[in-house]
């Protein structure tokens, strides 16, 4: 088997495995473009190989761990990459390095077979770290590569060997893929993230083939910045947290003074009000700054300097992700925060809720010639927000827009695992827009009770079953920008003026429900079917429901389906909100939807 022409590799150590994953993941980037164009799942938004160069942009700038130990490097590698993680496969990328850091923790170097057994631990890892694995995806093509490792170790004890004959059983199980998931069939491509994980491979074989490295990792100066960074968080000793109202509050200038009065800042805010949580040593000269932004009210400070004994804590946090909508008020009376989602529209990135709002966002939208695309929050973005909320609570219910829609939830849920799982229990809402406000309502409502946590869990995992959310899209053309429907089907349907009604199934994946002529028929469609949901739950006579309405930069729509529900029903709904970017940048302006909890 053995390949006369090149050196045996009889062990792998941390220099020989830094370089391998600078190769490997170099390779995968080159493929940038083919990676994007073949993704389809898990959804079709085309940025498979996009998020793998941001997942992978900082291996290039750290230090080649010269004379580092495996357990370093292998340690090192995984922080880097979960750090940035973006979308379903860096999400798998992560795990599977991850993997390696717990399988190589106690070796210097490793030799073949014990190689073996880390990349089949590893794989099982990535399975696991998922709640429902999806195969004809990057995992089974993993799963092959390892499995065939495994079988290889009798036979040979060099690397080489061992990695061009595992590539090869990774090459054609990732033909075999078309096979296992109908989406690729039905598109006529293989996995995205199948492709970039053979790309990798391909990397480190030309590596060991030719033995090059086309540029190092920088050296000592990020580890001095890290030391520099990790000095001044000691220093940062208070918790702050308020809110700041007023009319056209001016946002960018407002972070802009937070950035630098502190460190850790979370923000939330709206066109007259924000949320701000962040970490200072100076907490009077924050509040003393910031007010002249707006009124400041809820105004908290906690001294952080040394780790709060549990019973000093408040017992619970309530976190989501900024596709939620929710009315300020609950927002500024709880423990409730958030974690933006970004909007990148043509060179410039947004971050929801903190440079760019939904009345904005709309403005954009209308004028660009194409959907801007979202992009989930980050592990690291998620890792500091828990770590800074459990310094001060002690316990985190987090809860995120429908998993099927997005990776958000699996970005959160790697996190929470990285850090404390018997702390942080992550919720997949299986919803969106005010389907997860009302989730989150709730959660708060079960918390004003005095429950205890596993019942308030309980209470939310009710909810998430129950909820049914009803979307009335008045224009198909920005469905078909997205691609999520055909350039014919929308002529057809704009021909005979036909507007779909849409929802999410059991696992939170937009399906079609229904069909109107014309706008006023659409919106008694969907209000017939959230009277259905009422009537069929049998909580009409009794008050026993909620409703909330999201509308598209359409607030007249919004109010009249509310009055509509008011006169049914006898009960106002709990919220009129202007959608998240995450529906609206994809239903388009003028869509309306209602949730019934």
């Amino acid at each position: 088997m053995n390949n006369s022409a090149f050196i045996k590799i009889r062990y792998l150590d941390g220099i020989r495995y830094a370089r391998a994953v600078l190769k490997g993941c170099q390779e995968t980037v080159s493929h940038i473009k083919e990676l994007n164009k073949i993704n389809v799942f898990p959804i079709p938004d085309k940025d498979t190989g996009s998020n793998l160069k941001k997942t992978f942009q900082h291996i290039s700038l750290k230090e080649l761990f010269l004379g580092a130990s495996l357990r370093q490097s292998s340690r090192k590698v995984a922080e880097i990459v979960q750090s940035s993680a973006l979308g379903y496969s860096g999400t798998v990328f992560a795990e599977f390095f991850s993997g390696f850091k717990e399988e190589f923790k106690n070796f210097d170097r490793i030799f073949v077979e014990d190689f073996a057994a880390a990349a089949e631990k590893t794989v099982e890892r990535v399975y696991a770290s998922f709640e429902n694995p999806v195969e004809g995806t990057v995992l089974s093509v993993m799963k092959a590569w390892a499995g065939h490792i495994r079988n290889l170790v009798s036979e040979t004890d060099d690397f080489y060997d061992l990695l061009k004959e595992s590539y090869k059983e990774a090459v054609l199980a990732l033909k075999k893929t078309p096979d296992q998931l109908d989406v690729l069939k039905k598109n006529g491509v293989v996995d995205a993230g199948g492709k970039a994980f053979v790309c990798f491979l391909e990397g480190i074989l030309n590596y060991i083939e030719k033995g090059e490295v086309t540029y190092e990792f920088r050296k000592a100066k990020y580890v001095d910045q890290r030391l520099e960074s990790e000095k001044k968080k000691q220093q940062q000793i208070f918790c702050v947290e308020f809110c700041v109202r007023k009319e056209n509050l001016n946002r960018a200038d407002l972070v802009k003074e937070l950035n630098s009065l502190g460190s850790d800042l979370m923000f939330y805010g709206s066109l007259n009000f924000a949320k701000i949580h962040m970490r200072a040593q100076d907490p009077e000269k924050i509040l003393s700054c910031v007010s002249k932004f707006g009124n400041i009210t809820s105004e908290r400070v906690l001294d952080c300097s040394t780790e709060l004994p549990s019973e000093k804590k408040k017992p619970l946090a309530i976190v989501s992700d900024t596709t939620c909508d929710i009315p300020e008020k609950y927002v500024e009376d709880h423990d409730i925060y958030f974690v933006p989602v970004k909007f990148h529209v043509k060179d410039r990135v947004y971050t929801d809720k903190v440079d760019i709002i939904p009345e904005e966002f709309y403005d954009i939208l209308e004028s660009s010639p194409e959907i801007p695309k979202t992009s989930k929050p980050s592990v690291k973005d998620f890792t500091k927000v828990y770590i800074n909320l459990l310094s001060h609570y002690r316990s985190i219910l987090s809860i995120h827009l429908a998993g099927a829609l997005s990776g958000t939830f699996q970005t959160a849920f790697q996190a929470a695992k990285n850090i404390s799982p018997q702390k942080i229990t992550v919720l997949n809402s299986k919803n969106l827009s005010v389907g997860l406000g009302l989730i989150v309502l709730e959660i708060i409502e079960s918390l004003k009770k005095g429950i205890g946590y596993e019942a308030v869990l309980k209470k939310a995992e009710k909810a998430v079953r129950d909820i049914e959310i009803f979307i009335g899209i008045p224009d198909l053309k920005y469905l078909i920008k997205g691609g999520r429907v055909t350039k014919t089907k929308g002529l057809l349907a704009k021909i005979l003026n036909i507007n779909p009604i849409l929802s999410l199934d059991s696992e939170g994946a937009l399906i079609p429900i229904g069909k109107a002529r014309g706008r006023k028929k659409l919106e008694e469609k969907v209000l017939s079917l959230v009277f259905g949901k009422i009537q069929k739950e049998g909580a009409h006579e009794n008050q026993g429901f909620l409703t909330a309405v999201a509308h598209v930069n359409a607030l007249e729509s919004g109010k009249k389906i509310a009055e509509r529900i008011k006169q049914e029903t006898k009960k106002i709904p709990v919220m009129i909100m202007n959608a998240s970017p995450a529906l609206g940048a994809h239903a388009g302006p003028g869509t309306i939807g209602v949730a019934v909890l």
